[in-house]
């Protein structure tokens, strides 16, 4: 009885481990804070913004490698989830979750950016602006379709 336990323990981690081994993605998380104030009936109020990403990235090799060792990889563009958690201390109406997806180039870059009325979020020239009591506002209606937006209260 003993044997087949461990044969049966020693094949499940087997087979995990080859499954884990053989993935065909890349997988990478990041957390950032941020600290910042907007105005509001004249007074600066702050509030932080951490970022949460989650970036993955499937694996490709070069077609005329096929069959040889250490192949080079095909750039491929990531699919990329940013969770941003906005902070205020003095008024938990302005706490509020934004998951922000969109397909990212090997090139371009994701910046947080305050404004008097809130924050924006710049990602290759794309951006969106979060507006506090008002919500999210697009400067550019062709980046509506770049970015993928849910906005919550809370989780």
């Amino acid at each position: 009885m003993k044997a087949i336990k461990l044969i049966a323990t020693l094949l499940i981690t087997f087979t995990l481990t080859s499954a884990v081994a053989q993935s065909d993605s890349q997988m990478m998380k990041t957390r950032v804070t941020k600290s910042f104030e907007f105005k509001k009936d004249g007074k600066m109020v702050p509030y932080r913004v951490t970022v949460y990403k989650t970036s993955k990235t499937p694996l490709k090799l070069k077609s005329e490698e096929k069959g040889e060792l250490n192949q080079d990889r095909k750039i491929v563009p990531a699919q990329v989830t940013k969770l941003i958690y906005v902070d205020n201390d003095m008024w938990s109406d302005y706490d509020k979750y934004i998951v922000l997806r969109y397909t990212k180039d090997a090139n371009d870059s994701f910046e947080l950016k305050p404004t008097e009325r809130g924050f924006k979020v710049v990602v290759d020239k794309k951006n969106v602006e979060y507006i506090f009591g008002e919500g999210l506002y697009f400067v550019n209606n062709e980046d509506r379709d770049f970015f993928f937006v849910d906005e919550f209260d809370s989780i």
